[in-house]
């Protein structure tokens, strides 16, 4: 059995996007947990990156580097930061039904790559499209409140488990925080595997 590591993420994180075009090298079970990352925030009294001028002048930088280090587009989004709750939904509902691959990393291509705004029920309509689901069915679901629900929890448990910003992994009991984190995540693998 392989080892468990949790990923705490939210779409709208530039960060979370870099970290999961890594995952598949990890030698793992991911376990994706979708979080309402300005919940998050809010609650450890942290601060986006982008809202601190010198950080964010640096953060679209750093960004174009790690990219070009992974080997995958990105394109910044002019329509930043925006609201992902819908997005952030949709993928529980995907996990629900069993379909979760086929929309998670076209959600963060939208956002990170494609410069699309995920707060619109359009673009994620046609992402669903794309991927040969029904898009009426699954926008139907996020609103369900079990979906919400479970989303809440998810947040509720990364701040319990004083996640402060994503993307932070668990492995074990162990904590790690950043893209720039993997080969740690990957040391405590090791150890556990």
């Amino acid at each position: 059995m392989k080892t468990k590591v949790e990923f705490f993420y939210d779409y709208v994180s530039l960060y979370s996007y870099l970290a999961n075009s890594q995952l598949a090298k990890l030698d793992a079970e991911i376990v994706y947990r979708p979080m309402f990352l300005g919940a998050v925030m809010e609650a450890t009294d942290n601060r986006p990156p982008a809202t601190v001028k010198a950080k964010g002048k640096y953060l679209f930088a750093d960004a174009r580097r790690w990219a070009d280090h992974y080997s995958i587009p990105y394109a910044m989004n002019p329509k930043f930061p925006q609201n992902t709750i819908k997005a952030l939904r949709l993928a529980l509902v995907a996990q629900q039904q069993g379909v979760f691959e086929l929309l998670h990393q076209p959600l963060f291509d939208a956002m990170w790559a494609e410069q699309q705004d995920l707060s619109d029920e359009s673009v994620l309509a046609g992402i669903i499209t794309d991927a040969g689901l029904s898009a009426d069915e699954m926008l139907q679901k996020i609103a369900a409140d079990d979906v919400k629900d479970e989303l809440k929890a998810n947040t509720a448990e990364a701040i319990d488990r004083d996640i402060f910003g994503a993307p932070t992994f668990f492995v074990g009991g162990e904590m790690f925080f950043g893209n720039d984190r993997l080969d740690f995540v990957a040391e405590a693998i090791g150890r556990l595997g």
